[in-house]
């Protein structure tokens, strides 16, 4: 008899695909199945672009409900009967709370709109019991939320240890086990005490090592060796009233979670430690799953993912190395209220003179530096010089992370001063050496010091011209006319340098691509979009730099079906996206929310083996 399934969360059916799609269909049965997607509310259920392809790709459904999981699991009613002879849940549940897209003080965790999603699940699981669970999330989620690391990922843990199951985590990397992207996501797998598979392994005796490292179900689906000592965490205490009480049981040491790359519950105590994959013995490259010319059906389109020549300075930048002066725009929209009255401006006014301003008054600076036959754009803000002008005077007060109120008094001040001034200017060198060594790609304390003598003229000219007196401009916000000078918006607003690694332009297609996230699709210039060239992928011929290729002019963005292909996903897939004319923005949008179905596949073999 096949186990019974219940796919949650099931997007476009990548468990599903894991299971249908291979011989697992021979011990598995999706019997219920739901999707919901909140940013499509305003259609039906089942005209929600998921479901569409959902319903067309697994036409022996028996149970699929369209509804938001809140209706189907809330506590006042009973739980729909197709779902109550489950043997197995199933589920990637949405992960925006924890996702990587937002800065890390914004993560809301468990608690949040979305990671609440979560007593969804632990309501099926406490009525039903099902002998198995498999979830799947951002391996962000053993670190949330910021305030109490490990906290959420703590109370996971203890419900699932609370219903009887002992389980199983592991953070995967796929490209590690030799598919073609480097996604990392964290995958639980729980299982009652008494099921046929924690027999077979004889669960409840092994040892956290042996579970971990060898013998557990996830460690012979992705096999690997330890990389690190264990470490236990005790959940036998007692429940929590209140998320303070809660974030102080959980709160993570030195702001880390406790909980590693791996780990093994039973019993109430969760072992865990760091893992390195095991190298597998195939591996499938990004260029080996392109569509070609010659044995494939190219999109009907396909002219239009082609870069523009117009367009590449754009992409190259959005792809390279940066270090540069951003600032709060929060900062400066405190400082518009404060001037001209909260309660009568509006928001989106607010926010457009928020930007506007620093580029109407000159707040930046920058100068092309050469080095070694190499050209880069350094940049400087004034209120980067305004702190370090606060430091040379030794005003009170001085901080680098929130607005130094310099005056025009003390500007002149310390310019009037030979060794003050040569302090502020000494800061400012420091800071465009920094930039200039980063976007150069540049290593060596001898080439450092070579850079900041060389620089050092243009940054003393920036300084010049950033601190010089300018005359007030007027501006209209929300009908009230603010007037306004840099010496007044730089006291009141600061910068911080931002530092970001370059990324390969276009993408190599001799290993594994990158994440695939949920804008990967259209044409606009994103950094995180991958763009190849096409005369490589072709085979008929290649460059040997990513310079060529972008000379040679041939860049393109990844089809929607490559993109399929890099999760795994079927050409059925593909084929009926085609024919519900699915547009290409939303198959990107579902294989960024997707998961890769080889590693479901290989945790579920080693589940029924």
């Amino acid at each position: 008899m096949r186990i019974k399934t219940a796919e949650l969360f099931a997007g476009v059916g990548g468990f599903r695909e894991a299971i249908e799609y291979s011989d697992l269909s021979k011990f598995f049965e999706v019997s219920w199945s739901n999707q919901w997607e909140p940013s499509e509310k305003g259609k039906s259920g089942e005209s929600q672009s998921a479901n569409r392809v959902y319903l067309a790709k697994f036409k022996k459904i028996k149970a699929h409900y369209t509804d938001d999981i809140h209706l189907i699991t809330d506590s006042k009613k009973e739980l729909p009967k197709d779902i109550a002879n489950i043997q197995m849940l199933v589920g990637g549940f949405p992960c925006q709370d924890y996702s990587v897209a937002k800065p890390k003080n914004e993560a809301k965790g468990i608690r949040g709109p979305k990671g609440v999603l979560w007593w969804s699940i632990e309501r099926i699981l406490r009525d039903v019991r099902p002998k198995y669970v498999l979830l799947e999330n951002v391996d962000r989620l053993v670190n949330s939320p910021s305030a109490n690391r490990g906290r959420d990922f703590a109370v996971i843990l203890k419900g699932l240890d609370s219903l009887g199951y002992i389980v199983e985590w592991r953070i995967v990397n796929a490209a590690d086990y030799g598919y073609p992207q480097k996604r990392r996501r964290i995958f639980i797998l729980a299982y009652q005490k008494d099921s046929p598979a924690a027999k077979k392994i004889n669960a409840t005796k092994l040892s956290a090592d042996e579970a971990i490292d060898s013998k557990g179900l996830m460690a012979q689906g992705l096999p690997c060796r330890p990389d690190s000592e264990k470490t236990c965490f005790d959940l036998t205490d007692k429940e929590y009233a209140s998320d303070n009480e809660l974030g102080a049981k959980y709160k993570a040491p030195k702001g880390k979670s406790p909980f590693l790359t791996a780990g093994f519950l039973v019993n109430g105590k969760a072992w865990t430690k760091v893992v390195k994959a095991t190298p597998p013995k195939k591996t499938t490259s990004l260029g080996q799953i392109l569509l070609s010319p010659d044995k494939d059906t190219m999109p009907a389109n396909s002219a239009s993912f082609r870069v523009p020549p117009d367009v590449l300075p754009k992409w190259a930048i959005a792809k390279g190395r940066k270090n540069e002066p951003r600032r709060k725009a929060s900062a400066i929209a405190l400082f518009i209220k404060s001037e001209l009255g909260n309660a009568s401006l509006a928001k989106v006014d607010i926010a457009k003179a928020s930007k506007q301003l620093p580029v109407e008054l000159k707040m930046d600076t920058a100068f092309d530096f050469t080095f070694d036959d190499k050209t880069v754009r350094v940049s400087l803000a004034r209120e980067e010089i305004n702190y370090r002008i606060a430091v040379a005077l030794n005003l009170k007060g001085a901080t680098f992370d929130r607005p130094n109120a310099v005056t025009r008094g003390q500007i002149e001040q310390a310019h009037s001063s030979k060794e003050i001034w040569g302090k502020v200017e000494a800061g400012a060198v420091a800071i465009a050496t920094d930039r200039a060594f980063s976007l150069l790609g540049l290593k060596g304390k001898e080439l450092l010091g070579k850079v900041a003598t060389k620089i050092r003229p243009q940054v003393v000219k920036a300084v010049a011209d950033l601190t010089k007196k300018d005359k007030a401009v007027e501006f209209s916000i929300s009908g009230k006319i603010l007037k306004v000078d840099r010496d007044t918006l730089a006291a009141n607003s600061f910068a911080y340098g931002y530092k970001e690694g370059g990324l390969p332009f276009p993408d190599r297609i001799d290993g594994p691509g990158r994440t695939i996230i949920t804008s990967e699709g259209g044409a606009s210039v994103s950094r995180f979009k991958h763009v190849i060239c096409e005369a490589c992928a072709s085979g008929k011929g290649a460059h040997k730099t990513g310079a060529d290729c972008v000379k040679a002019g041939k860049l393109r963005r990844l089809y929607p079906e490559e993109l399929e292909r890099m999760n795994g996903f079927s050409a059925e897939h593909s084929k009926i996206c085609r024919e519900h004319e699915i547009s290409d923005g939303k198959r990107a949008f579902f294989m960024g929310n997707a998961l890769v179905v080889g590693v479901v596949r290989a945790i579920l073999e080693k589940l029924v083996a």
